[in-house]
């Protein structure tokens, strides 16, 4: 069985992606995660933290003897590089662990898989916002593979970074890398900062949503199954050097004010939207589309299956998903340290404990 490492692995997409790739019964699983405040571990389906062929770290990207255990122990052959920052607003107020976490931590486990020398295939997981903002007029094509990358926030920028030093490992080393670019993503077990569990939320609690600025800004969101699928694919069949944008079919957009009225509609059951929107100051900057084409991913066999409007509507019915949204914020790490059988994150302290005292 193949030796997979994913870092990041109890976030939202990581999790989505561990929940849908260990039932090919292909790989073993090793998940590093840092757990901050956005992880959990139960993110993770029990029966997957119940199997042998899971294994939990809990640890952080940026310790290169962790990094250098994890792939000699675990003979790791195949990587997925979840593990980043990424709530945009978070970049705007201490953007200095953003560059600490998303370039030095890249930079690290680069350096470690160099070193190494046994990895067959490392996907690093991008953004779409490396590109900057797309132009809202028509005349615009979308932002392909070979588009300059052009960040407007920190966060966009450590990870244009931590692409350029991906890209660089690839060209001087030889290290067997695809980088991806992806929409936004909503579904299961996603933290309550972002955009859609975030209106949900609020809603729920009988609270106006808060729209930064004057709403106006386009967005394209993917289901996580879509997702999910789409990293499954460029596992199996993507090419080593190559970028692959994980994207929305054209005219999938919504305005972050239609994303609210849709979801004050579904929950609220009301037209008079104004009741239940209360508009804030807007992000020092604030890019106005993001649009991306998905064509070269196609040409790999991927599709999107998923309807936007059903999901949603699973979203917020779902009674599971929607405890998880109203109780997140107090208890989002309650049970990442219960034991389960096959968690390690104490295995590498007692590995360093033992060389030492040889």
């Amino acid at each position: 069985m193949n030796k997979i490492l994913i870092t990041g692995g109890c976030g939202f997409i990581g999790s989505n992606f561990i929940n849908r790739i260990f039932y090919k019964n292909a790989y073993e699983i090793i998940n590093i995660d840092a757990m901050y405040y956005s992880a959990d571990e139960n993110n993770i389906n029990k029966d997957i933290r119940n199997s042998k062929n899971y294994k939990f770290i809990k640890g952080n990207i940026c310790s290169a003897d962790l990094i250098d255990y994890v792939l000699n122990n675990y003979n790791i052959e195949y990587i997925i590089h979840f593990a980043a920052q990424s709530h945009v607003q978070n970049s705007f107020e201490d953007s200095l662990q953003f560059t600490k976490d998303n370039i030095l931590g890249t930079h690290t486990l680069l350096e470690c898989c160099r070193k190494y020398g046994k990895i067959k295939k490392m996907i690093h997981v991008s953004t779409d916002e490396v590109y900057g903002e797309s132009m809202l007029n028509m005349d615009e094509k979308q932002k392909t593979e070979q588009s300059i990358l052009c960040p407007t926030n920190p966060y966009a920028a450590t990870k244009s970074a931590a692409e350029l030093l991906a890209q660089s490992y690839y060209q001087s080393f030889k290290l067997p890398i695809i980088i991806t670019r992806g929409n936004n993503v909503f579904g299961p077990n996603q933290y309550p900062e972002k955009l859609i569990p975030k209106f949900i939320k609020l809603l729920k609690e009988n609270k106006k949503v808060t729209i930064q600025g004057d709403g106006s800004n386009f967005r394209d969101f993917l289901h996580s199954n879509d997702t999910a699928n789409a990293f499954e694919i460029i596992l199996e069949k993507g090419v080593v050097g190559e970028i692959y944008n994980i994207g929305c079919d054209e005219n999938m957009g919504y305005t972050v004010l239609e994303f609210a009225k849709l979801l004050i509609k579904l929950i609220k059951h009301t037209d008079n939207y104004h009741k239940w929107i209360e508009y804030v100051e807007d992000r020092p900057f604030n890019d106005k589309r993001y649009f991306i084409s998905n064509k070269k991913l196609k040409d790999l066999g991927w599709n999107i299956n998923e309807n936007f409007n059903t999901k949603i509507t699973e979203l917020i019915n779902d009674s599971t998903t929607s405890n998880k949204i109203s109780t997140e914020f107090d208890n989002y790490n309650q049970n990442a340290n219960e034991g389960y059988p096959n968690q390690i994150s104490t295995e590498f302290d007692n590995y360093n404990q033992n060389a030492n005292e040889g």
